[in-house]
């Protein structure tokens, strides 16, 4: 359940961690703790159609009670990462289908009103965004992968697999690119990094390429919003060497103390600021997980089939 590269790592987790299995659920991606409802969002993982198209659903749980609930949501909807603005909205990357591009919708948890954010770079639709971050100073930053194009529900990019940033006013440009399929991101807690993974590694389809990356790139973040400084901050392999399928980066979160946070699809692996490995917390299949709790001192894991939490001694 637990490996432990570093001491650090225990300073963390304690000596005697519990990984507790909180509810048994299609559980994807996502992971957004809503407070004001102690409620955590997500979405399911692909469901095929019959059509040849696909759908996701937008579902939450109660974090008292365990209940489960599905949101209503469009036929075409393919909800994958999410996360809360500053206003209080949830901000789904939503991937698209073959007649819909891949657009950024807002949802309103007060009234359930949708609207969609953005859905296009220079009358360009996007591919299939993936993850979304939001800075304080209410930017959008996200990934955009062709996985949906990969996976037989998007029809073919038309443009190349990009971060984007979309102003507090609304326009959207290209802030990153050179990635095979960019897939989460995070920012440090200073908000002078921006971390990135890329899962070009896998080909969409149980299949993998170990020539292309599976790794976490970092990049420096300007007064003006603008990235330099580009650098390796870790290439992501499994710790028992048991399939070359696993530790891929998806997911990727950072706490207060500047570790770094990666589900692996082994479980989730952490890092130092400096890229050193501290360890893995083993639970197969995680995609992505998120922060609950009052001190954010509960870390929820979402791994396909359930949804665990594990308590974090210190953030």
């Amino acid at each position: 359940m637990l490996q432990v590269r570093d001491p650090g790592f225990l300073d963390l987790l304690g000596l005697s961690p519990k990984i507790v299995e909180f509810v048994k659920t299609d559980a994807h991606e996502g992971a957004v703790w809503y407070p004001d409802q102690n409620e955590l969002y997500f979405s399911s993982n692909r469901i095929a159609l019959a059509n040849g198209g696909s759908r996701a659903d937008l579902k939450k749980v109660n974090l008292k009670t365990g209940g489960v609930t599905v949101l209503s949501a469009a036929p075409t909807d393919v909800p994958n990462g999410m996360v809360l603005d500053n206003n209080g909205d949830l901000l789904v990357c939503q991937q698209g289908s073959k007649t819909q591009g891949g657009f950024i919708q807002r949802v309103n948890l007060k009234t359930g009103k949708k609207s969609v954010v953005a859905d296009n770079w220079f009358g360009v639709p996007f591919n299939s965004p993936n993850d979304a971050v939001v800075r304080s100073d209410g930017s959008i930053w996200f990934t955009d992968p062709s996985y949906g194009s990969v996976q037989g529900f998007r029809s073919a990019p038309k443009v190349n697999n990009q971060v984007y940033r979309i102003s507090p006013s609304g326009v959207v440009d290209a802030i990153a690119d050179g990635f095979t399929q960019p897939n989460g991101l995070a920012f440090s807690h200073d908000e002078k990094r921006l971390y990135v993974t890329d899962t070009g590694f896998a080909l969409g389809q149980g299949s993998f390429d170990v020539t292309r990356p599976h790794s976490i790139t970092v990049f420096d973040i300007g007064a003006d919003g603008l990235l330099s400084n580009r650098r390796l901050f870790a290439s992501v392999g499994v710790y028992d060497g048991s399939s070359v399928g696993l530790g891929i980066p998806d997911g990727i979160k950072v706490d207060t103390m500047e570790r770094v946070y990666v589900a692996t699809v082994d479980g989730v692996q952490v890092f130092a600021q400096s890229g050193k490995p501290l360890g893995l917390i083993r639970q197969s299949g995680v995609a992505n997980m998120g922060f609950a709790g009052k001190g954010l001192d509960t870390m929820y894991m979402l791994n396909g089939t359930g949804i665990s939490y594990v308590k974090l001694k210190v953030l």
